[in-house]
């Protein structure tokens, strides 16, 4: 979920400029991908868990163990069943899937309105 983690405060979630953007262009890129195989049979869906209980961040010596973590075996249900639903962006843990939704209807929104001619808000006053 760092992928949407961008407009968070530094305070709330400090050094994650790398991880976080090269996650958003995960998600793009599987959102591209999918629309670019329509029609061919072929699914794309990326899969975007919150923290995991695994021993990735015991192995790096991070304690995690107050953080709310998912197993990963719901991860691969998730992932299995949205599969199974056609979705792109599988969020096991977004329970209110509407919100995704309104997420990707903006970014189209921001993307269908470009004009050629500079915004009023940027012409000098």
């Amino acid at each position: 979920m760092i992928a949407f983690s961008g407009p968070a405060p530094h305070s709330q979630l400090p050094r994650r400029a790398v991880y976080a953007g090269a996650l958003a262009h995960v998600v793009a890129m599987s959102q591209t991908l999918s629309a670019e195989l329509e029609g061919t049979g072929v699914q794309v869906e990326v899969v975007c868990p919150g923290v995991v209980a695994t021993e990735f961040h015991e192995r790096q010596g991070l304690d995690l163990s107050a953080a709310p973590r998912m197993s990963a075996e719901d991860v691969v249900t998730a992932a299995l069943r949205g599969l199974q639903l056609g979705e792109v962006v599988c969020a096991p843990g977004v329970e209110d899937a509407s919100l995704l939704d309104a997420v990707f209807r903006a970014e189209l929104a921001a993307f269908g309105a470009q004009s050629p001619e500079l915004a009023t808000r940027y012409r000098a006053g």
